[in-house]
């Protein structure tokens, strides 16, 4: 028995590629959009025996995220949780911050959190029920030299979050944030390869090592469940090993990574 179709962005490989394929692994019939080939996590969706489809999806464009979510349900069925990870993050001293870097970011963390879930509501509004999680992350609360911009990006898409909940609650569709630490992707891959820096990050953590990309893809499972979290919205789940309640910072910097 189906859980329903899930669309999930950002899935090509890290935190969405796990978050994709744990969605199949609980019974969900999964559309992975993204801008990269999602063809790799939707042969490992399939392997669950789920049915899957990879769909080629830009956040920032709103007719291709409407596209998306239309497509979900022509090929899946009715659209039962969506979940937004696309999203980038980049280092840039505020001084030396100017509108195009401020927008490259803005435009697809926020504006394009705005489109995946306004049309994912709309999708299920008719039907009175869904789950709509997007992943901020534990800097929404939290500042480190050159973040500015992002720090900006993730606390908007939490008040987003706790909007959305709001006024859609009564259409019985939940909205939830998870807010990730440091997790080891490909978007880390490069700071984390350097043993002494890995040490320094996992040192950083209370619970003593990097996040990974299932320790989010749990979390966003135990949201979307229409019985575990039948009452839990407006939230904002950390996923970050306690870093939050300190905040030192590890000293990443320098480009623009996805952070899926």
């Amino acid at each position: 028995m189906t859980a329903g179709a899930a669309l999930v962005t950002g899935g090509a490989r890290g935190i969405g590629a796990a978050i994709a394929i744990r969605l199949a692994e609980s019974g969900h019939d999964v559309a992975v959009a993204d801008v990269r080939d999602a063809g790799e996590t939707a042969r490992a969706i399939e392997a669950f025996g789920r049915r899957a489809l990879a769909l080629s999806c830009d956040v920032r464009d709103d007719a291709a995220v409407a596209a998306a979510v239309g497509a979900t349900e022509a090929k899946l069925g009715p659209l039962t949780a969506a979940v937004q990870v696309a999203g980038v993050w980049e280092t840039i001293a505020f001084l030396d911050l100017d509108p195009a870097a401020w927008r490259r970011v803005l435009d697809v963390n926020l504006d394009g959190t705005f489109h995946v879930c306004r049309h994912a509501a709309r999708a299920m509004a008719p039907r009175r029920a869904g789950a709509i999680v997007v992943i901020a992350s534990n800097a929404a609360t939290l500042a480190w030299a050159g973040g500015v911009h992002y720090t900006a990006s993730k606390a908007a898409v939490v008040g987003l979050v706790k909007g959305m909940a709001y006024e859609l609650g009564p259409l019985g569709i939940r909205v939830n944030a998870v807010c990730p630490g440091t997790i080891d992707t490909p978007a880390t891959a490069d700071e984390l390869a350097d043993p002494a820096a890995r040490e320094r990050q996992a040192r950083s953590v209370p619970l003593g090592r990097v996040g990974q990309p299932g320790d989010v893809a749990e979390a966003v499972a135990f949201l979307v469940d229409p019985v575990r979290a039948a009452f839990i919205s407006g939230e904002s789940l950390y996923v970050d090993g306690a870093y939050g309640t300190h905040g030192e910072d590890a000293g990443f910097g320098g480009q623009v990574h996805s952070v899926v």
